[in-house]
């Protein structure tokens, strides 16, 4: 072939390519990696549907003959459903399971009629029980429980296999969802958290009650760089529910040492070990003591938080924050939105970037849809991942730090008093 020949073929390609391109072809869809996504409820709307845009886009990524599950306490949007709806109808497995909700109203009633309700199927609708979770079935200080979960499990999508979405946000547009800040953790390739979540998920279809899941149904379990806990986690016998002894949170961060990092930590010279936490409801007033008393330690403590004066664990665990030190360490700095504030945090994650378990310089994220409240801990079905990432680490801390110096949001010094 001639030199005049190859130049003629080259560019014939190139124009077949560019027509293509103008006819509308759509570019190839990245494979998923692992990442966190956040939402900006004081952004454009984009940015407000951060996180649903993206479940959307693993929803329509799964392929036909592949399953997607998802555990939600309630939804009031359509979006998400729908979204379920058109895979489903594409023939993808689709298998959901809601709170107590009444399935004939919107949006629920489209779910029904498109998913059915027989169990035995490929898909299906179905909801806990009235007045109870799936799992958990306990009510104390007149609150019942709730299956308050917010996850999803693609078999397949965009073509990764094993998915996990574990997100704080409910399928709502106020400030529970897209008009509040919110997490979600997209977890891939992990498959003995892919399969430990639906296990969990299996058992919640199930409804077979066991206040004491934590323990005695699914214990966590880890896997690579990651670790799930379930919940309802009950208290030791003839202990009060308020118990920290068997508490997942105060286990973790019973193992916090504040110094010994050469990395990580304040960048003072000192590398005293961070704690974060940003949180929607913050009522276990142990926690909050032992926040106070690590930070009295030497660590560095930053709260975010949503607070409800109106709640009297709730006042508690603040003023035990807030309780006045006379350490050089200042004691936690806290932000915090009001219950009747227009935004606020709906997130529910913890972060220690320090010495943990007598590893110096590591960066770790829980996030789930586990709040600090006793009800998350001892009633209701509720899932909190851990995952040592320092990629999906930095993306947290930078979410931390943006809610954190948000205009509008209020603080409190050390010593002082939370009003609202």
């Amino acid at each position: 072939m001639s030199l005049r020949s190859v130049v003629s073929s080259l560019a014939a390609s190139v124009c077949l390519l560019a027509a293509g391109l103008s006819a509308g072809a759509e570019p190839a869809v990245a494979v998923p990696t692992t990442t966190a996504v956040f939402n900006n409820p004081l952004g454009t709307a984009t940015e407000k549907a951060a996180i649903q845009t993206r479940i959307v886009e693993l929803i329509d990524g799964a392929p036909a003959g592949s399953r997607i599950r998802m555990a939600m306490f309630y939804a009031s949007d359509a979006t998400v459903p729908n979204a379920l709806i058109a895979a489903k109808n594409r023939g993808v497995n689709v298998q959901v399971i809601f709170n107590d909700h009444d399935p004939a109203t919107a949006p629920y009633a489209p779910l029904v009629a498109a998913l059915g309700t027989d169990l035995g199927a490929s898909s299906w609708i179905m909801f806990c029980p009235p007045g109870r979770g799936c799992i958990g079935d306990r009510v104390l200080s007149g609150v019942g429980s709730i299956n308050h979960n917010k996850f999803f499990l693609f078999s397949s999508t965009q073509g990764a296999a094993n998915v996990v979405v574990q997100s704080t946000a409910n399928l709502h547009t106020g400030r529970d969802g897209l008009g509040g800040w919110n997490a979600a953790l997209v977890l891939v390739g992990n498959t003995g958290i892919y399969n430990a979540y639906s296990g969990y998920f299996d058992d919640l279809q199930a409804r077979v009650v066991n206040n004491n899941y934590y323990d005695t149904g699914r214990p966590a379990v880890t896997s690579g760089n990651a670790k799930v806990h379930f919940f309802p986690r009950q208290e030791s016998n003839g202990q009060p529910y308020s118990d920290p002894s068997e508490d997942t949170i105060m286990t973790a961060l019973n193992n916090v040492a504040c110094f010994g990092n050469s990395v990580v930590g304040t960048q003072d010279g000192t590398h005293r070990t961070i704690i974060r936490v940003n949180q929607a409801i913050f009522s276990r007033t142990y926690v909050a003591s032992k926040l106070w008393e690590l930070d009295e330690a030497g660590c560095y403590v930053e709260v975010v938080q949503r607070y409800d004066p109106g709640s009297n664990s709730e006042v508690t665990a603040m003023k035990n924050l807030l309780a006045a030190t006379s350490s050089g360490y200042g004691g936690p700095v806290v932000r915090y939105y009001c219950i009747g504030d227009s935004v606020w945090t709906h997130s529910k994650y913890l972060q220690v970037e320090g010495n943990y378990y007598g590893g110096a310089d590591r960066t770790i994220t829980w996030v789930g849809s586990h709040n600090f409240s006793y009800n998350s801990l001892r009633q209701s079905d509720e899932a909190l991942l851990q995952l040592e990432d320092s990629t999906v680490f930095n993306a947290f801390r930078t979410n931390f730090r943006t809610v954190r110096d948000t205009p509008g949001i209020r603080s409190a010094a050390n010593g002082g008093t939370a009003t609202c």
